[in-house]
């Protein structure tokens, strides 16, 4: 059973936390009961407690790789990032985003070698670097409205199955 992100499917995706690593090896229990730290306090405040240069400097180095396309964050952290990288060309291949606020969401291209892989059209915001508009926007209360909660919520999809995979992907999970 695959649960978790769509997008990570195929291979193409990855989550990297913003948890700092810790200076010694975690134990099995540590590391399957091990929380992520929010990075953000709200929907526009950055956790200036948590928060440290060494988060940018590992953004920008995976914005950096020609190999990934986009890179999600919450929004406070991509307004942190214009302000730390003013101007950088790199700055528009982060994009800010709802969830992540504890981690960045890496979008990979396709490889050459790939047929039916088909990348996602560059990332291009308006003022070069999406630390305007589009940053505002995000910075804003149009994109958070409060969702009433249904009377009835719907019943959650079945969990993926193996024999529910693409041929590909049922090859690359049963492979030796």
């Amino acid at each position: 059973m695959l649960t978790g992100h769509a997008s990570h499917q195929i291979g193409l995706d990855a989550d990297i936390w913003l948890t700092p690593m810790p200076n010694r090896i975690l134990t099995d229990e540590e590391r399957e009961t091990i929380s992520a730290i929010s990075m953000v306090t709200d929907h526009k405040t950055l956790n200036r407690a948590v928060w440290t240069e060494a988060h940018a400097k590992l953004i920008n180095r995976a914005a950096l790789f020609p190999e990934v396309d986009r890179i999600f964050v919450h929004p406070p952290i991509k307004a942190e990032l214009c302000r730390w990288a003013s101007g950088e060309q790199w700055l528009a291949k982060v994009r800010p985003y709802y969830g992540h606020d504890y981690h960045f969401h890496i979008r990979i291209g396709c490889p050459g070698d790939q047929a039916g892989c088909k990348d996602q059209s560059p990332a291009r915001p308006t003022d070069g670097t999406g630390c305007g508009k589009e940053l505002a926007y995000w910075l804003g209360k149009t994109p958070w409205p409060k969702k009433p909660q249904p009377k009835n919520p719907p019943k959650p999809p079945p969990s993926l199955t193996l024999k529910a995979l693409p041929p590909e992907c049922r090859g690359v999970v049963t492979a030796p």
